[in-house]
């Protein structure tokens, strides 16, 4: 299970990541749709969860013009790099347990 919300989450970090035009980072209903789904799926997935509240207040800041398309796009990046890091984290000391 674990290793399908890893997967799920690096899938998301591609689209957020390979936009061509920073406007689409609010502005692509299929990544939203994803997200959407995913924070319904996994209620209780802290990190899906938190994702998912950054990428909505992120863009909520981005139309109240505070933040930058691309200072958001730079800060949901970071935060998935320390979501996916820390769920490999605990992938790797659970392996170590069952061994």
């Amino acid at each position: 299970m674990k290793k399908l919300i890893i997967s799920t989450i690096l899938l998301l970090s591609l689209s957020c990541s390979l936009y061509a035009d920073d406007s689409a980072f609010c502005n692509e209903p299929e990544t939203w749709k994803n997200f959407e789904s995913m924070a319904k799926k996994y209620p209780d997935d802290v990190p899906v969860q938190i994702l998912h509240a950054l990428r909505i207040g992120l863009c909520v800041k981005i139309d109240q013009n505070s933040i930058s398309t691309t200072e958001a796009i730079n800060l949901f990046n970071d935060m998935l790099d320390i979501v996916a890091n820390k769920r490999g984290e605990i992938e790797e000391q659970e392996k170590k347990k069952e061994l």
